[in-house]
């Protein structure tokens, strides 16, 4: 019987640490095991993050931080950075040899017209639209259709939000105080004296702080806001559609389907075009100004959000954030793991456990 028992236990006798260990201990071996497992609980609570830190990393504390701390500095970029000031341009009519006239340049000379889109009203605006339409995605309409629910996906919307204002407004305060270009309206806004001849030199400007003002055109303050908070909702929008996704069928209103999901997505772009249209009719920006404006805020808009979500191309990944899209990756590579373990150390687990059952029952 014993040589029996010691040619079953070399029959299925494994590598070292080829398995876990299911045999129950000796009577007189319990008693260290549990202070072993003791020491090791211990440790590994010693190990695990806080609450308060759980907490932190959980809604992404530091970052929001970090962000309204970035966006201060970048507001008060106007501030710090010295206005360059360049010489007004002036046009010179010549009357005779001796005798010239100066006249003021007319792409600087039109009217102040009042703001059809004031700066609080546009970031009032865009930022309830972006916000409830991102809570009508993940809080009501959950509740009506057969939608995807992605958690903590405020939490990243939220941010991406802040970090792509922040980016386009450091580039954008940086780049009015280094070029110090004129508006189309400089004269009305530094309250120019049309009673003087003007003699094409002296500055004849009454407010000092419209003369700043209207040294900072280039690039369109409004229309890089309008682009980085509907470029950011444009992107998230696509992300949510999965336009990407393969068709199950070849029904003909399928794709037609998909084509008015595409264009739905892109209207938020078309509030931010018509901000940016109305600068120039207001006359406080060229079309440079504007254009320039825009790709800053599209820019920013894009470098935030693939910064928290996925590529739009990529169907498994779209409209997930990042965490998401690594817990899921981590979870694959750890049944990818288990699915190549060898049969024989399979075998070994299934013939380990029935015999140390068999131990424990003759105990």
């Amino acid at each position: 019987m014993g040589d029996d028992a010691a040619a079953n236990a070399t029959t299925f006798r494994l590598e070292d640490d080829s398995y876990h260990t299911v045999c129950t201990p000796a009577l007189d071996e319990q008693h260290d095991s549990g202070a072993v497992t003791d020491s090791v609980e211990s440790t590994g609570n010693d190990a695990r993050p806080k609450k308060w830190q759980r907490l932190l990393r959980d809604y992404r504390v530091v970052e929001y931080l970090f962000a309204i701390v970035l966006y201060i500095i970048a507001r008060r970029l106007g501030k710090w950075i010295t206005l360059h000031k360049r010489a007004l341009p002036r046009i010179e009519m010549r009357l005779n040899l001796t005798t010239s006239i100066w006249g003021r340049d007319p792409a600087m000379d039109q009217e102040k017209l009042s703001e059809q889109v004031p700066m609080y009203m546009l970031i009032i605006v865009t930022l309830a639209i972006a916000i409830g339409i991102n809570l009508l995605i993940n809080y009501a309409l959950p509740m009506l259709l057969e939608i995807r629910i992605v958690a903590h996906d405020f939490r990243d919307f939220l941010l991406s939000l802040g970090q792509a204002i922040t980016l386009s407004t450091f580039l954008v305060n940086f780049m009015k105080n280094m070029t110090g270009r004129f508006r189309p309206c400089f004269f009305a806004m530094c309250g120019w004296n049309y009673d003087v001849v003007w003699d094409g030199a002296t500055d004849l400007c009454s407010d000092s702080a419209g003369d700043d003002e209207g040294r900072r055109s280039f690039p369109s303050g409004h229309s890089s806001f309008a682009w980085s908070v509907m470029g950011v909702l444009t992107l998230y929008l696509l992300g949510r559609a999965r336009l990407t996704r393969p068709d199950q069928s070849n029904s003909n209103l399928q794709e037609g389907i998909r084509t008015f999901k595409l264009f739905f997505c892109f209207l938020p772009c078309l509030g931010a075009a018509w901000v940016a249209i109305t600068r120039s009719t207001d006359n406080r920006h060229h079309y440079s100004d504007i254009v320039a404006g825009s790709v800053v805020g599209a820019a920013a808009a894009c470098l935030a959000y693939n910064h928290n979500y996925g590529s739009i191309y990529a169907w498994e990944v779209a409209g997930l954030p990042w965490g998401a899209i690594h817990e899921r990756r981590k979870a694959k590579l750890e049944d990818s793991e288990d699915s190549t373990l060898p049969a024989e150390h399979i075998i070994g687990i299934n013939n380990g456990a029935s015999s140390s059952s068999k131990v424990t029952g003759e105990r």
